[in-house]
């Protein structure tokens, strides 16, 4: 995935930048599921020769998914783990989710590898690939916006007195 130039930053990044560079990369995703999901109608119509390039974009959706959930936790969760009161509670959701998106990428991948022929294959990427789709426009919508993830931190004065 070196091509894709997604390496986490190894410091804190504001929120314009952190936005930024997940967009870039939600770009880059639709265009290659886009194109898993052209793969898979393929298959899915009964074209056996497809049965391959069905695994390989099975293999290359879940590593450039890995890379960018690494990316994602590596500008997001500081950023929303500094912004009380609800901000750790985004950042533990963000957690949570994408546990349950490598492991769903993780078993769809080892089933690809152990039996490339199934024809089954296909519909599971088809669906796997769509929902990521609709996972990033929700996301978009609620996390990247600029109420969600602000640039202007609000400091709470907890002192009394």
């Amino acid at each position: 995935m070196s091509e894709l130039g997604w390496r986490a930053p190894d410091h804190p990044v504001d929120a314009g930048t952190a936005r930024r560079g997940i967009l870039a990369q939600h770009a880059q995703l639709r265009d290659l599921l886009r194109h898993a999901l052209a793969l898979a109608d393929a298959r899915l119509d009964g074209d056996a020769s497809m049965a391959e390039p069905v695994a390989s974009a099975i293999g290359d959706m879940r590593a450039s998914m890995d890379v960018h959930l690494t990316f994602e936790e590596a500008v997001l969760l500081p950023l929303f783990r500094d912004d009380l009161p609800v901000g750790p509670q985004r950042a533990d959701l963000i957690v949570g989710e994408h546990h349950r998106q490598r492991a769903m990428l993780a078993a769809l991948h080892k089933e690809a590898c152990q039996h490339p022929e199934l024809p089954t294959l296909a519909a599971k990427l088809a669906e796997m690939a769509s929902w990521l789709l609709a996972d990033m426009a929700e996301e978009e919508r609620a996390l990247l916006n600029p109420d969600s993830l602000r640039d202007d931190l609000v400091v709470i004065d907890q002192t009394c007195g």
